[in-house]
Order: structure tokens, then sequence, then C-alpha cells
């Protein structure tokens, strides 16, 4: 898939979360180690969310908004505690919507091969 409409699609997704209980805190576009698919890392703005809600409301978020290059199943749950996120946390902040592309580093012992930080707000 083209990067730069990922990214598009991607802010337009966060834009639409902004307006539900999700609240994303920090959204990331990385690189899964396994697939090397892209995958989107969302942080709520609760960590208490319960998996079934938090997809139900990208799934409407989504559909309700005509993105049709990124689905529910390109996005993950992420925790304010996770490692990677923290570290980025620490080196970046970006409390709107933006675009700041990492490659190679790594982050409390996490490798982000590559990634995209649409929200980082940590």
């Amino acid at each position: 898939m083209d990067q730069e409409i990922l990214v598009k699609q991607a802010q337009e997704l966060t834009l639409g979360l902004d307006k539900t209980k999700v609240l994303p805190r920090a959204v990331m576009l990385v690189i899964s180690q396994e697939t090397g698919n892209w995958r989107l890392w969302v942080v709520p703005q609760k960590d208490s969310i319960n998996k079934p809600e938090f997809y139900r409301i990208v799934a409407e978020t989504i559909s309700g908004n005509s993105i049709s290059d990124i689905d529910v199943g390109v996005v993950e749950l992420a925790h304010s505690n996770n490692p990677a996120m923290l570290g980025m946390g620490k080196m970046l902040k970006m409390t709107g919507v933006g675009s700041a592309h990492v490659s190679n580093n790594t982050f409390n012992g996490v490798l982000l091969p590559d990634g995209i930080v649409i929200r980082m707000n940590l």
C-alpha cells in the first residue's frame, strides 16, 4: 500500500477517534517484525477501555468516515505502558495529528525497524 495514503488514512482515523471515548493519546504506524506488514498502534485516553468496546468503536469510526485503506484488523490496542510507546513518548511530543518517520530505533529494548508517528502525547 502507498505509504502516503496509509498515513492520510491513519490521520483521518485518529481525528475520527477523537470524537469517541477512545480519544487517542498516541497513534503510530509500525512495521510488524513477524509479517513485515503495517500495523496501527493506538493508545486510548484510558487504559481501562476493554478490547471488544475498543474494536467496536474503531470499526464504527472506520465505516462512518469512509476509511477504505485501513481495516480493523490492522489496528492494535496498545497501552500507555507499552515499552516502545513509553520510549517514543520521551523522545517526541505531537499533541495534534502529524507525521514523523522513525527508522531503525530501539525504545526500551523494543526494536522498531520502521514507524510513522501520527500522534504522541504520553
